[in-house]
C-alpha cells in the first residue's frame, strides 16, 4: 500500500506551508513490488496538492486527467475557492467512479490539500476523499493545528509514521523539518514492508501553484520516486531527508540554507 502523511508548516506569522510526502512502492496481493509508483500531484495553475492511498489504478489514472482538465481551466475556475474546488473535485471523482467496473473497485483514499487566498492571508485545508465497497463516499475536512505539524498520516504505514514522528517532535519540537525526517526515518526502517522507494514531495507556500520537490536521498535524486540522472535539474526545490534545501549537483545542503542536524535521541 502506502506510507502517506500530510502537514502544515507555522511560522512566527502564522500558516507558511502545507506538505504531503508519500513513498514510491506498489505492491500487487499476489506477490511482487515496485519502487517507482508515483503517489503525489501538485496542480499548476492552482494552490492544490493531493496524495493517494489504498487502490493504485484509478486514484492513479483520475487524478492525472484531474490535474489535466483543471490545468486547462475546464474544471475549476479562477475565482473559486477552497470548498468549492474540494466540492468540483468530489463531483469529478463520482462522475468517473460511475462507470468504473464493479468487479475492479477497490478501497482507496484521496487527500486533497488547497490553499485559500494569499500571502499573510493565506489559509490552509485538508480533506480526505474515500471510498469503501461498505460505506461508499466519505468525505472528511481535516482541522489544522496552530502550530507546525503533523495533520494525518494514511496507508499500511501510518502507525510507523505516527510512531516516528512522535519521536522526532520529542527530540525537535513540531516542526515541518521533524515531521519529514522522521517520515524518511519510518521509510528506510522497513517497518512498514508495502512502503519502499524513494520519498515523495509536493507542496503548498503563501504564494503561487502547487509545487513538487526534488528529494535527495540515499545519495541519489529522486522526484516523484523516479532516480533523476540528467536534465536541468535546477527547475524544482531539492530537499534531503533532513528538509534541507540542498544543490541538486553537489547534492550538499546549499550554501545560506538553515542547517538542519539529525536529532539526538535520549
Amino acid at each position: 500500500m502506502t506510507s502517506l502523511a500530510s502537514w502544515i508548516g507555522v511560522d512566527s506569522r502564522g500558516p507558511c506551508s502545507f506538505y504531503m510526502a508519500s513513498d514510491s512502492r506498489i505492491s500487487w496481493p499476489t506477490g511482487g513490488s515496485w519502487d517507482f509508483g508515483r503517489k503525489l500531484f501538485a496542480a499548476a495553475s492552482f494552490p492544490d496538492i493531493f496524495g493517494y492511498c489504498g487502490d493504485v489504478l484509478f486514484p492513479s489514472l483520475v487524478l492525472g486527467d484531474a490535474l489535466t482538465l483543471m490545468d486547462s481551466g475546464l474544471v475549476f475556475a479562477s475565482h473559486d475557492g477552497p470548498q468549492t474546488r474540494n466540492e468540483k473535485l468530489g463531483s469529478l471523482l463520482s462522475a468517473s467512479f460511475s462507470t468504473y467496473p464493479p468487479e475492479a473497485r477497490q478501497g482507496f483514499t484521496i487527500l486533497h490539500a488547497a490553499r485559500g487566498g494569499e500571502g499573510m492571508n493565506s489559509k490552509y485545508f485538508l480533506w480526505s476523499v474515500e471510498w469503501t465497497p461498505d460505506a461508499g463516499w466519505i468525505s472528511t475536512a481535516l482541522e489544522m493545528p496552530a502550530d507546525s505539524a503533523l495533520v494525518l498520516a494514511k496507508g499500511s504505514g501510518e502507525a510507523s509514521v505516527k510512531e516516528y514522528n512522535q519521536k522526532w517532535c520529542k527530540a525537535l519540537g513540531r516542526t515541518s523539518r521533524s515531521v519529514f525526517g522522521s517520515f524518511c526515518e519510518s521509510l528506510a526502517s522497513n517497518a512498514d514492508p508495502k512502503s519502499g522507494g524513494a520519498p515523495q514531495l509536493v507542496g503548498l507556500y503563501r504564494t503561487g501553484p502547487g509545487r513538487y520537490f526534488g528529494v535527495i536521498y540515499e545519495d541519489r535524486k529522486y522526484l516523484l520516486g523516479a532516480p533523476i540522472e540528467e536534465g536541468d535539474c535546477t527547475a524544482v526545490e531539492w530537499r534531503n531527508s533532513l528538509f534541507e534545501r540542498c544543490d541538486c549537483h553537489t547534492l550538499k545542503r546549499l550554501q545560506l540554507a538553515q542547517r538542519q542536524p539529525r536529532p539526538r535521541f535520549t
